[in-house]
């Protein structure tokens, strides 16, 4: 189904779709990084960023978001990272409005991500 407004994105979120498509777990999304079939985008801001910074993650604030969004790949899984999850959700909202098809939240802290050894 082709995503045209906010409103499609909405319509999509039933409780099935939350809790299997939207998400993708710390293990899963380093089967695919590890693959090159996946990228994390960090959208925490650069004080966040400053204190733990995540090594492979693309990092733009999502309030950069609608300049930079050219820079991700749209041949690859977009794990969106932020630790409460609302800025990842606005950020997956507005990816796919731009015609990213393949983006997910990723359903990990910053621990989960340390413990996968990602350099």
């Amino acid at each position: 189904m082709a995503v045209k407004t906010l409103e499609d994105i909405l319509r999509q979120k039933t409780r099935e779709f939350l809790g299997s498509h939207l998400k993708v777990k710390a293990g899963d999304f380093y089967d695919a990084w590890k693959k090159g079939e996946a990228v994390i985008l960090d959208v925490r801001s650069d004080e966040e960023v400053a204190l733990v910074k995540l090594g492979p993650a693309i990092h733009i604030p999502l309030n950069e978001l609608p300049d930079r969004y050219q820079e991700l790949p749209k041949d690859k899984t977009i794990a969106i990272f932020c630790p409460g999850k609302i800025r990842a959700g606005i950020a997956y909202a507005f990816l796919r409005l731009k015609g990213f098809d393949n983006v997910k939240v990723l359903a990990a802290t910053l621990d989960d991500i340390a413990g996968l050894e990602i350099p």
